[in-house]
């Protein structure tokens, strides 16, 4: 049940994110009503108003007797709970340091696999590095390539690879070379020449490579860091099912942590590996009552066409040690009282106002205590446990409350009260606590008894549209049921005569005449003898992710099948033409048709981007030939302006550890190159967007030069200007993103669709400055203040220093002094002067005692900043507003989201163990600080001599000497009374005293966050922990802190895939010319898992004036004529007329009233009716002027042309003039009502010689 896989709010959020708005305005109103049922019913248990528990409240693991085990999947549930039996944040846990690690890491593990980490987390992600997975499937399989391409990149401690290629019989009895056909599937052909070139630069055609060798060096090549090696299926077999074995020597064969995928497999030999997998030593895991024995996690994937399906089996007893992985969130609590007098022990959670909880009813709750808080009343409140009963909106909800100590005992009465009035005074918020459970699997044999059982549940669902129709699920199981036994029959699918016997071979099994039935298992045989590349890459995708999660306990799992197709891609596809096609068979001629497939090749396709998802779409369109008619115009259009990094290894299939520091765009054309030498890759490394430089990316590329685009992003600004681009040339957009888990697809179609500029996302929350400056309650308050730290000091600082020592030395203190106050003020003014005081040093190089000087310097400076930090600036905080101190309206003043700080200083107190913490963290932002003053005042030349900067090395010795005799002196105030301008000028003659050896400036910093060994994120981390030590907040490590502070985006390859290929099935619509209601953008999150697939929204329509209406998509166009280009070019009152004539409709007058370019208004009626001047002025020069001033609108102030203009001016007056066409915005009024409307943008297109 969903209620079990996400709350109701974050399914509530999700979908109305996306969707909503889809619902609203779909004129499918049915699907908005199926959606909003599915709702329903996934939240029935969990939605607002729902009943109370009739059973106790405790969670069924903590009562159920665990398994010890060595396969890791089935881990006892003390390994894996942190605090009371309960995952505070599931798969983001720490990793246990002491185990070792038999993948064979190595020290750039935490750089290449950063960006999954932020997905996974530290605990799942170790489990991934020490899996071992088994992989049995037909070695030239495309499918078989894609999930090992995935495991491999997402980091796998090693792969198995069972070779059942012999032309024989197994030891089961069944054969499997008769059921793949390599000549019909694509994607393994482009896999395996690509691996040849690669791994074999020197094979000769007619030289025999190993298939299975040849697949084990691919993979080495994709990570070197992944083991490999080859296996007889008849030996995994013997090894696991033996009854002499023992499981040590199992475990020795197959690894600690293993799981086996499956991957195009006869039915029957599906059956026999799960059983298999379920047999280790010879019995059965279900029947045995031994604590050690465990079975294998099974997955399957199969593709027949356009249809796919995947099973799972994780045993009868798997743990998921969190279903979502997302961090719970953390509210903040204004009140909590009880229900009524006779409620039985019910008790309201009010949020504070703003506040929105994520719980749901059955949620256990976890409290964040206040500052200040006595350790026995901390215990006391933390041996009780409070369980959400019944949830009233998203600000309030109901819970009971427990006894941990008294298993599970409710607590009512005095006690109850007792326990309100303490949550009342000390707990600041709450959050919801993940907790593990188990859930049992049926073996695939079973499953599929138990098919159309709908008690058993055993369909995930995958498409909201098709997977509720059990007609549909049962034609298609049927479908892949018979595929078997046909093709043992017939060897191959050949014909529509072949067809016609595999219907009805499935309609004898099935005893059913219907109509959709049929028409479906039709669909099913008219396609299932070929392999459709995107439907590979979706289960190679789906299938390495229910890997994963049955090597880690992360998300949750798919329960058991779940089957997709886009069989609307058949509706326009020709499949007759490929019997009369005499050139080399391929899966997309067979599945689409010659006609279309020819249509790819030819296609100029614009791929924007070749990181993580660029990559996936080009080795998907290589696979689908696209690009691959030169001769006819067909071509990938590539431009990538990044290059690579480390972190970008774990996820963009194209690249190689020696390819880092390349241009992604490069080494990608070379990669394809590989794949496919017939595909026609044009290549860039400029930015699109910037229409200031003369680029490639003209208004001629873009009208004439591209046909689709692809869009392979990582930021809105950019999505927005392509959009922008293909709704001015009504060019097709498929634009595609990801985050972590989650990902999305939209499609934009010309003339119909809305575009991708139509919904925006609500902007990012952003953090008050008063939130930041003095009340924080989250880490990430703290992390942005500590970010914002960084670049105050070692970035601003130093600049400004270089920016004025200059006129510090040469001006008079007095005149400098009076310079800053006239420019920034007083208060402002005074803080640079002592600034400038602090910073304005200089050291003499030559001198044998510099290093020692500066490192003391530096500590000192050090140690002074920490003090203010932490101690004086809370100190003054709490003089200005004391503990009990209330605001205007007599509230308290600290109570709400705002906490008192509690100064930090360092303390030689060593029996008390939070002074013990509170000295080690400022001990490491003394050590983290200090380091990074020395390296501002170190020359380049300084800085990469290695020898020489040991000398300059901080340890925790030496902060902590240097906190011992700086002490904790109070701050001289005495300078007070003096005169401001005196105190400013005493401060500036400081820095000119001291800043005269000052002769190379000083080194800034910009903060990067992937390169540990600069010291950037140890001090970030440090500052941040520092305060949130002092306002009560739980501290985080140094890779949260690196997430929050670099605004890491989360990212993992199956995602990426998986979105990657659902783009390449919306690519083939477009070349179709499908109706709108064929296509579908999508929203994926593999965690839960969900799928939501919706029909694009037609384009608004924009009622104009007199009745008339358009979409986005429609335009005035006007050419200007050579004449008027030789005369200077079309004149404002040229362009009004023109205008006018085309717009106006019958007899009705209109009258324009106002025109404008951008947001620079170029013409208005009241303005410039009578202006000749402006009138018969040149249309060009108009604009050009106006963009040159900047501000037009503004009367007051006349344009003087003859003024200078800046570099950038000129950049963009030249670049209006590159332009084929300008487009305006024009608002016209009916002269006798004086109703105003706008027109379709109006677009002049000026004379160019051809």
């Amino acid at each position: 049940p969903i209620h079990q896989v996400v709350t109701f709010f974050q399914l509530y959020d999700a979908l109305t994110t996306f969707y909503i708005i889809v619902m609203i305005q779909s004129i499918a109103i049915y699907h908005a009503l199926f959606l909003s049922f599915v709702l329903i019913a996934f939240s029935s248990q969990t939605a607002i108003g729902s009943s109370h528990h009739s059973s106790p409240f405790y969670h069924p693991l903590i009562k159920s007797r665990t398994r010890s085990s060595l396969f890791s999947k089935n881990l006892p549930l003390s390994s894996f709970v942190s605090k009371d039996q309960y995952i505070l944040r599931g798969g983001a846990g720490d990793s246990n340091d002491d185990d070792e690690n038999d993948s064979g890491d190595d020290d750039d593990d935490e750089e290449r696999y950063s960006r999954q980490v932020y997905t996974l987390g530290s605990r799942a992600h170790s489990l991934v590095r020490k899996s071992t997975i088994i992989i049995d499937g037909p070695l030239r399989s495309g499918l078989a390539y894609e999930s090992i391409k995935n495991l491999a990149l997402s980091g796998v401690g090693k792969i198995i690879i069972l070779d059942n290629h012999m032309g024989s019989v197994n030891d089961e009895g069944l054969v499997d070379d008769y059921y793949f056909d390599d000549t019909m599937d694509d994607l393994g052909a482009v896999y395996r020449r690509g691996a040849l070139r690669e791994c074999f630069p020197n094979h000769k055609e007619d030289e025999v490579v190993d298939d299975a060798e040849l697949m084990a060096e691919y993979v080495r090549r994709i990570n070197p860091n992944v083991k490999v090696c080859i296996m007889k299926r008849k030996d995994f077999l013997e090894g696991i099912k033996a009854p002499e074995k023992s499981l040590e020597e199992i475990v020795d064969l197959v690894g600690t942590n293993p799981v086996l995928l499956c991957v195009d497999r006869p039915l029957s030999t599906q059956i026999m590996l799960n059983k298999a997998c379920r047999m280790i030593g010879g019995s059965s895991s279900s029947d045995s009552d031994v604590l050690s024995m465990t079975c294998i996690p099974f997955v399957s994937i199969e593709t027949a066409g356009v249809y796919g399906k995947v099973f799972c089996d994780f045993g009868d007893d798997f743990h998921i040690v969190d279903e979502d992985g997302e961090t719970p969130k953390t509210t903040l609590l204004q009140s909590v009282e009880r229900l009524d007098s006779n409620d039985g022990g019910e008790v309201v959670m009010n949020c504070l106002e703003g506040e929105r909880h994520d719980v749901s009813k059955g949620d256990v709750i976890d409290f964040q205590f206040k500052n200040g808080i006595s350790d026995q009343q901390a215990e006391y409140l933390d041996s009780v446990e409070l369980i959400v009963t019944y949830v009233k909106n998203p600000t309030c909800f109901n819970v009971i409350v427990f006894s941990k100590k008294e298993k599970q005992q409710k607590i009512e009465g005095s006690e109850l009260d007792k326990i309100i009035d303490g949550m009342n005074i000390n707990v600041n918020g709450f959050s919801r606590v993940k907790i593990p459970r188990a859930i049992p699997f049926l073996s695939l044999e079973k499953a599929l008894a138990a098919q159309n059982d709908p008690s058993e549940n055993l369909f995930a669902a995958s498409d909201l549209e098709k997977s509720f129709d059990p007609m549909r699920r049962s034609a298609i199981m049927a479908s892949f049921g018979a595929l078997e036994s046909v093709k043992k029959a017939k060897s191959t699918l050949s014909d529509s005569s072949d067809e016609n016997d595999f219907v009805n071979a499935v309609m004898a099994s099935s005893c059913t005449d219907n109509k959709q039935f049929i028409s479906i298992v039709s669909s099913f045989a008219r396609c299932a003898k070929a392999k459709f590349t995107p439907i590979q890459a979706i289960y190679g995708a789906l299938g390495a992710q229910e890997v994963l999660k049955a090597a880690s306990g992360l998300y949750n799992p798919i329960r058991q099948f779940l089957l997709y197709d886009c069989d609307e891609v058949l509706v326009h596809s020709n499949q007759s033409a490929i019997e009369n096609d005499k050139s080399p068979a391929s899966g997309m001629k067979y599945i689409l048709g010659k006609g279309l497939v020819k249509k790819l090749s030819s296609q100029k396709i614009f791929v924007v981007g070749s990181g993580a998802i660029g990559c996936e779409l080009l080795k998907n369109l290589a696979a689908m030939e696209v690009g691959t008619k030169k001769k006819k115009g067909g071509c990938i259009i590539l431009t990538d302006m990044d290059t690579i990094e480390k972190s970008n290894l774990s996820r963009q299939l194209l690249f190689r550890d020696g390819d880092v520091g390349k241009f992604k765009s490069i080494a990608a054309q070379e990669a394809i190159q590989r794949l496919n030498p017939k595909v026609h890759v044009i290549v860039h490394t400029s930015k699109v967007g910037d229409q200031t430089k003369e680029t490639y990316f003209d208004d001629k590329f873009w009208s004439e030069g591209v046909d689709i685009v692809l869009n392979a992003l990582d930021n809105v600004e950019a999505r927005l200007f392509i959009d922008s681009q293909c709704v001015a040339n009504q060019k097709p957009l498929i634009d595609a993103g990801t985050l972590g888990a989650k990902g999305n697809v939209q499609v934009v179609v010309p003339c119909q669709s809305e575009s991708y500029a139509s919904s925006t996302d609500p902007p990012e929350p952003t953090i008050p400055v008063c939130t930041l400056k003095n009340f924080p309650y989250e880490i990430s308050h703290t992390i942005q203040w500590a970010r914002d730290l960084f670049d105050g000091l070692f970035n601003r600082r130093p600049s400004q220093v270089n920016e004025y020592k200059q006129q510090i030395s040469s001006m008079k203190p007095s005149e400098f002094a009076k310079s800053l106050f006239d420019k920034l003020g007083e208060d402002a003014a005074m803080d640079m002067a002592n600034e400038l005081a602090e910073d304005c040093i200089s050291f003499d190089t030559a001198n044998n005692d510099f290093p020692e000087k500066l490192k003391l310097f530096s500590l000192t400076w050090a140690c002074q900043l920490a003090k203010s930090l932490f101690y004086d600036a809370f100190r003054d905080l709490l003089k200005q507003h004391p503990i009990d101190s209330v605001d205007d309206e007599g509230i308290p003043f600290w109570s709400g989201s705002r906490r008192p700080p509690t100064p930090l200083r360092y303390s030689d107190d060593l029996s008390n163990p939070e002074e013990m913490n509170i000295n080690k963290s400022i001990i490491d932002f003394v050590r983290c600080a200090s380091r990074l003053r020395i390296e501002t005042y170190l020359t380049d030349s300084l800085l990469g001599d290695y020898n020489y900067m040991t000398q300059f090395h901080v340890s925790a010795d030496d902060a902590k000497a240097a906190l011992t005799d700086f002490g904790l002196e109070e701050s001289s105030h005495s300078d007070d009374a003096t005169s401001f301008q005196r105190r400013l000028t005493g401060k500036i003659k400081i820095a000119k005293m001291n800043s005269s050896g000052i002769q190379n400036g000083l080194n800034s910093m910009e903060f990067e966050k992937d390169d540990d060994a600069n010291g950037h994120v140890a001090f970030v981390a440090s500052a941040s922990n520092l305060r949130a030590i002092a306002y009560g907040i739980p501290p985080v490590d140094a890779m949260e802190t690196r997430r929050v502070a670099g605004r890491i985006v989360p990212a993992m390859i199956t995602t990426t895939a998986l979105v990657s290929a659902l783009s390449c099935i919306e690519l083939v619509k477009l070349i179709q010319k499908a109706n709108l209601r064929w296509y579908r953008n999508a929203f994926v999150n593999l965690a839960l898992p969900f799928f939501a697939f919706t029909s694009p929204l037609p384009a608004e329509t924009v009622q104009g004036l007199h009745g008339l209406t358009f979409t986005l998509w429609d335009k005035i166009s006007i050419q200007e004529t050579e004449k008027q280009s030789l005369n200077g070019g079309i004149t404002l009152r040229q362009l009004l007329r023109r205008i006018k004539k085309k717009a106006q409709k019958g007899e009705e007058s209109i009258e324009i009233s106002n025109v404008s370019f951008g947001p620079y208004m170029l013409y208005a009626n009241f303005l410039h009716g009578d202006d000749d001047d402006v009138l018969d002025s040149c249309l060009q020069k108009l604009v050009e002027d106006a963009v040159s001033s900047g501000d037009i609108e503004d009367e007051d102030e006349e344009l003087d042309v003859e003024e200078v203009k800046t570099e950038a001016q000129i950049e963009e007056v030249k670049a209006l003039q590159r332009r084929q066409y300008l487009d305006f915005t024009v608002i016209v009024e009916d002269p006798e009502t004086g109703e105003e409307g706008e027109l379709p943008p109006v677009r002049l297109v000026r004379w160019r010689q051809k």
